[in-house]
């Protein structure tokens, strides 16, 4: 129950369970190479099986693969469509209104609430997605709605469901996104938390880092996966936002950024997601399959200047059928500590060939 602090989110609590968007909205286009390619370039994501058609055939599919982590992204409706009139104004920091009114495009949401971010995210992946192929959100169901003062303003802790569905229907991920919706607090910005504490990852275990498995009989918990770095530059982040079309002015804009609470710009939930995904695929190799990213959750943000390191240690491992199955602790840290995470990712490795 809301309290009387709380009272401006009173009307969405009583939301909980309803669906915002039970029909599906599908992409605007089906999924093409150069998009994926663009997903690549910011994160650096050099599996072939993303890239190169003849590889990718040598591996089973028809054509090059969307990283899992882009999903999402080829969901998105379009920015423009023709005839329209989205910059009409020449402020510095004018929105097109598709960006600027869609917090109040949510019933329920108080009006003060002007900004957001995303802090946790849990995938359940049940098959790779193509080039070629079209790509739809179904389902928005409210599941909590929890109002809280935080360091960058006061707003609610938001989670919802969806799927994500091809151009039959079929569901290939499963979704649970948690959002802050909050109006931003006065004053000046520091490292703020961008969602509630969670534990942090023990120190990494000084052994070397493991090799990438021939085969999933030579993995063993306790395994660490080499790590990888990622500097935050202006130039990246905005060659991200182009890539996964997340052009929030929170990921590239410094003032508007600061505005919100946040103490810099700072890469998005898309482009941190991505970095995970790279970590993982860089070990289990080209024939290995992600299944789940659970866990995600933006602790710190991280922000334009710093560099996010990537770390993972195997948790256990297990057969499932004629899939070697493998489970996966990962984190994501700066010179400030744990930024996301740590979190779990569900993946399999080819077996011992007989």
């Amino acid at each position: 129950m809301a309290n009387a602090e709380d009272g401006a989110w009173g009307t969405l609590q009583g939301m909980v369970g309803k669906d915002f968007s039970p029909t599906a909205v599908m992409g605007v286009d089906r999924i093409e190479a150069g998009a994926i390619r663009r997903y690549l370039e910011p994160l650096e994501f050099d599996c072939a099986l993303h890239h190169d058609a003849a590889f990718a055939r040598r591996h089973g599919f028809a054509d090059v693969t969307a990283p899992y982590t882009s999903l999402s992204t080829f969901c998105m409706p379009a920015l423009w469509r023709p005839g329209e009139r989205l910059w009409t104004t020449a402020g510095r920091d004018a929105l097109p209104p598709w960006l600027a009114d869609g917090l109040q495009r949510q019933p329920g949401l108080p009006r003060e609430a002007t900004q957001y971010f995303v802090t946790d995210v849990d995938t359940d992946f049940l098959r790779p997605v193509l080039a070629g192929e079209r790509v739809g959100r179904r389902g928005r169901r409210l599941l909590s709605c929890t109002p809280k003062q935080t360091s960058v303003g006061r707003g609610a802790f938001l989670v919802f469901e969806s799927d994500t569905i091809d151009a039959h229907g079929e569901v290939v991920a499963r979704h649970r996104r948690g959002l802050f919706h909050y109006a931003p607090q006065p004053g000046p910005a520091g490292e703020r938390p961008a969602a509630s504490a969670a534990p942090a990852e023990p120190a990494t275990p000084p052994q070397p880092p493991a090799a990438p498995p021939d085969c999933w009989e030579a993995v063993a918990a306790g395994d660490l996966l080499p790590p990888h770095s990622f500097p935050l530059t202006v130039h990246r982040l905005v060659v991200a936002a182009g890539a996964n079309r997340d052009f929030n002015p929170l990921h590239h804009n410094s003032a508007y950024a600061q505005a919100s609470g946040a103490p810099e710009m700072y890469a998005n939930n898309f482009f941190l997601q991505g970095m995970w995904e790279k970590t993982v695929r860089a070990w289990i190799g080209p024939a290995g399959t992600l299944r789940a990213l659970n866990g995600f959750r933006m602790r710190v943000f991280s922000t334009v200047g710093q560099t996010v390191v990537v770390r993972g240690r195997v948790l256990r491992t297990w057969r499932d059928g004629d899939a070697g199955c493998v489970e996966i602790a990962l984190w994501s840290e700066t010179a400030h500590g744990t930024t996301v995470g740590p979190g779990r990712v569900v993946a399999t490795v080819p077996l011992r060939q007989p």
